[in-house]
């Protein structure tokens, strides 16, 4: 469900919590009091349309919950999404798993080689998962941590690179793209990768939390 669907839902439901009450105000309060019989009636079918109308909207809002499937948030084994709740680095970091194999497909050497990022139908409206596979890309790397891997990174596309850099500084992690840029720019071969390797394994506690945080700061994106 879409993000303006979501506030319409909310604000249903909010009309039809005051429709309820104010119908149960009328016949707690405004009904006892009638000054006649006629009086008597009108405020009870006025009290009885409101509560009933709050709860046909009630009974909407309900037909309208959330359906739509979640890429982070939905449990194929359950056949519905899950609660934000359990959203952890774990499960996005499954799902981005899944979309590198899946909507990325290209196996590791050759996922360097290429400019993925340059496939904008791949990654969502305003490009909304590039900065989480940039973020998986080097998380990856840190994961396996091998020589093949930070080779396959000094190595890699320029045109990828700056993809990647671009993704990351536009996040807001503008001190990662710049020294991610240097290590690339500045190394001598392809053997010199103890200082980039450093940088991303010490940082890979720092990559799960810019993940996790894109994601649930974003989630009405990912429908």
């Amino acid at each position: 469900m879409k993000l303006d669907a979501k506030k319409l839902i909310t604000a249903l439901s909010v009309v039809a919590f005051v429709l309820i009450l104010g119908g149960v105000a009328v016949f707690a309060f405004v009904v006892p009091n009638a000054s006649s019989s006629f009086y008597t009636a009108c405020e009870v079918i006025v009290a009885t349309c409101m509560v009933a109308m709050g709860g046909g909207l009630l009974f909407f809002v309900y037909l309208s919950r959330d359906r739509d499937s979640n890429f982070f948030l939905y449990d194929r084994k359950l056949g519905r999404n899950v609660s934000a709740d359990e959203l952890t680095f774990d499960r996005i970091n499954s799902r981005m798993s899944y979309f590198m194999s899946a909507i990325v497909a290209l196996p590791q050497d050759e996922l360097w080689q290429t400019n993925i990022f340059a496939k904008e139908e791949h990654f969502g409206a305003d490009g909304v998962y590039k900065p989480l596979a940039a973020y998986k890309m080097l998380y990856d790397l840190a994961e396996v941590d091998t020589p093949e891997g930070w080779r396959l990174f000094l190595g890699a596309n320029p045109d990828l690179l700056d993809a990647l850099t671009e993704a990351i500084y536009g996040n807001g992690d503008e001190d990662m793209a710049r020294k991610l840029r240097a290590a690339y720019d500045n190394a001598a071969n392809m053997d010199d990768f103890d200082w980039v390797r450093d940088f991303i394994m010490g940082n890979a506690k720092h990559l799960r939390n810019r993940m996790t945080f894109y994601v649930r700061k974003n989630l009405e994106w990912f429908y």
